[in-house]
């Protein structure tokens, strides 16, 4: 029986946690992610629930302290299981670990190192990304040896949400199958090629105002990428933020247009507004003025198309 401790939160680490509770995979002590306060679901609340159920001891927090190190160290783990965690862990501890930490990163590793990697994927169109398990070293961010990879599709049709789910599925089901190799004693690591590794940067909210300058393509993907649970894609309407959840390309998409105003309205009807970008069109089906609560249908606001949003 392998011993280890887990670390992590969010609807992540929730699932992943319930799944190896079902197979009796029982951790020593978890470490579980206090979200921040604006976040409106409170996964840290679920887990300690369910911790607390099957008599598991844990504490809540946002980043280790010497305390949790001082504790991994002492408690003879084979490893350490992470999977929705925030902060940087300290690399040193897997000299106390029999096999190390284990992270699950979103991404087909070396390839999207860094912050947000499946909302960059869906930006740059990506038809494919997936999950790496790997275990952390002292180097550069998310450059360990690879335990394991599973590849998941992107559909042109995928919001967040639903690919977060699948990557979700995949790594749900790459630590079952860690599990039985550490039964097997098969568990095998290999090093990642430098030269394939690219990284990201981090994403703030500024960073999803649409450029209506942009291909339909390129603003449909903003879109879809930064959709719920994210802060969401928007523009301006009456010089007010306009979150746009929901979207698809447009019924003149195809067309060409050789007199072109980026972001002027070209239809109203009950499905939606249709946008121009600079090349395509945009048909947005659903918008909130941010901060309203308040999700409709933009053809509810708009009601002309001398409209530049």
């Amino acid at each position: 029986m392998q011993r280890f401790a887990f670390i992590g939160g969010t609807i992540r680490g929730y699932k992943l946690l319930s799944f190896l509770l079902s197979k009796k995979k029982i951790p020593e002590f978890a470490i579980v992610l206090n979200e921040d306060k604006h976040e409106s679901e409170k996964y840290a609340d679920k887990l300690g629930s369910m911790l607390e159920k099957h008599n598991i001891e844990f504490s809540r927090k946002k980043k280790l302290t010497e305390e949790d190190y001082k504790r991994i160290k002492d408690s003879n783990l084979d490893f350490v299981a992470v999977y929705g965690w925030r902060t940087i862990i300290d690399s040193s501890i897997n000299d106390f670990l029999k096999l190390g930490v284990f992270v699950a990163h979103h991404s087909l590793l070396p390839k999207y190192r860094g912050f947000a990697p499946v909302q960059w994927a869906m930006i740059n169109g990506e038809s494919e990304t997936g999950v790496t398990l790997f275990q952390i070293n002292d180097r550069a961010i998310d450059s360990g040896k690879i335990i394991s990879q599973k590849k998941v599709k992107i559909e042109l049709s995928d919001y967040a949400a639903e690919l977060d789910d699948k990557l979700i599925n995949a790594t749900i089901e790459i630590y079952d199958e860690l599990f039985k190799d550490l039964e097997k004693g098969e568990i095998k690591f290999s090093d990642q090629d430098e030269s394939q590794a690219t990284y990201t940067c981090k994403r703030i909210p500024e960073d999803g105002r649409i450029d209506w300058t942009q291909t339909s393509l390129q603003v449909y993907n903003l879109i879809r990428a930064l959709s719920y649970p994210f802060p969401g894609a928007y523009c301006f309407y009456k010089d007010k933020p306009y979150v746009i959840w929901n979207a698809t390309l447009g019924e003149s998409d195809n067309k060409i247009f050789s007199g072109c105003v980026p972001g002027r309205i070209l239809k109203i009807s009950p499905d939606g507004v249709e946008v121009l970008c600079k090349k395509g069109t945009i048909l947005v089906r659903q918008w909130e003025e941010m901060g309203s609560g308040r999700k409709v249908n933009p053809s509810e606001d708009i009601k002309s198309i001398a409209v530049t949003l």
